[in-house]
Parts: structure tokens; sequence; C-alpha cells
């Protein structure tokens, strides 16, 4: 992975943060695109710590300014794109049919849907610049499986499956390969919104996985960092990583 360069959107939280540290680590350079200065600060230090380079960008990635002043910075401080992990998104909280709004329909397709879209139109390109590259895109559970009253959140997982496989098939012959990952529930700054840190909602997700127990960040990256580095002969695929979830 020396001299590699991995672009993350969502990089400063969560399974973001857990996958730049994973890849700086290996030796990868980082560039991370999150709305929060703050937190891109502490993202780049934490990944200069691990010896290698870190550039950030504050930005929004459902705006295709962004996204594409992100790449450029990326290219252009860092030399080169080689992966790129399309984690950012945003949650629903459970909430009837009736009483959802236009509000909530684009703000959610918007992140978790558009923001994937962008972001492999400009990302692609950059990687075909060196011969190739791989793309994770962020899925869900949700990607596979209905549940009630977050119609929105599993529309916007199932469309990311969608993207990753055509885009998967239209650039297989060009050495990019593009897959996703299916998360179950994974402890990040999302699950505690979605479960207001409730101890008795927590247990009864964590009920929910065979397993017992909910995923962490850091099990989520050693997918991504496989799918990006080891998988060579893999491309379209959804990996799902949920305890056993959609197993039952």
């Amino acid at each position: 992975m020396t001299e590699k360069v991995v672009f993350i959107t969502g990089g400063n939280a969560g399974i973001g943060l857990a996958t730049a540290v994973k890849f700086a680590k290996s030796g990868c350079h980082v560039a991370i695109l999150g709305r929060r200065e703050d937190a891109n600060a502490m993202v780049k230090s934490q990944v200069e710590a691990c010896g290698v380079k870190c550039a950030t960008f504050a930005g929004d990635v459902t705006h295709e300014s962004d996204v594409v002043a992100a790449i450029d910075k990326t290219c252009n401080e860092l030399g080169r794109l080689d992966y790129a992990f399309n984690n950012a998104g945003v949650e629903q909280a459970p909430t009837p049919l009736a009483d959802q709004s236009d509000e909530d329909y684009r703000r959610i397709i918007d992140v978790n849907v558009k923001g994937v879209w962008l972001c492999m139109q400009h990302e692609i390109p950059r990687m075909l610049e060196n011969g190739g590259g791989a793309i994770v895109n962020t899925g869900s559970v949700a990607s596979v499986i209905g549940m009630a009253n977050i119609p929105l959140y599993i529309a916007s997982k199932h469309a990311v499956l969608g993207l990753t496989r055509s885009v998967a098939l239209e650039f297989a012959q060009q050495n990019v390969r593009v897959n996703a990952v299916c998360p179950g529930a994974v402890k990040t700054d999302l699950y505690d919104r979605f479960t207001g840190k409730n101890p008795e909602m927590e247990q009864a997700i964590e009920g929910m996985h065979p397993m017992g127990r909910s995923g962490t960040p850091d099990e989520i990256a050693s997918a991504v960092y496989w799918l990006c580095h080891d998988a060579t002969w893999t491309t379209g695929q959804a990996i799902t990583l949920d305890g056993g979830f959609t197993a039952q």
C-alpha cells in the first residue's frame, strides 16, 4: 500500500475514521471529505501519526463542486487516487409513513444516493489516469431487507447496491472494481442517534443479531481494506457484515 492514496467520505468519525487509520497503518496516504473542519483536523492528526500524508476537505457530498474540489485536492496534494470509500450517509428516525416529509426524502436520498453517484463520477476518471483502482460504497443490511417505518433509508441503501453493481459492470474491463459493504448495527455516532443512547433499545438491537452484539468500526474497516487491496477478482459484490442478522 506504500505510496497509494485512498479518498474517504464521511471519514472523520465512526467507520470512516476507523478505515482511515487502517489504511494509514498500511502505509497508504489518506484524503478525507467531511463536513466538520474540527473533526477533519482530528483525523489528520491521527493519520499523520502513522507516518503518512493526509489531505482534508470540509465539504458536502451532495454538492458536486465540493466533491470535485476535494478530489482535485487529493490528487494535487497526494499525487494520485487509487482507492475510494464512499461512506458518508445519514439515518432516518423511525416515523409512520404519513408523517414523513419531502425534507426527509431530499436529505436522505441526496446524501445516501446522490453523494455516492457524484463521488464515483469524479473518482473513476482520476483512477483511470493511473491504470485503475477500487471503490467501496457503504450500503447496509437495509440494502437487502425491508424494515417498517424507515422506507426512505431502506430505499436509499437499496439504491447504493444498484449503483455499485451497475458501475462495476461498466468499468470491469478498465481495471476499476466497485463493491459495497453492508453492515448491520455498528456502534458509531449514527447508531447513537438512532437509539438515542437508550439502553433498552440498544439491547433490543443487539439481540436481533445472532452473535449477540453490535459490530465495531474496525471490523467494517477490515472488510473495506480487503476489498480494496486483496480482493482483486471481486467486483459488483455486496459483502454483508452483520453478526448473522440477515441469515435468519
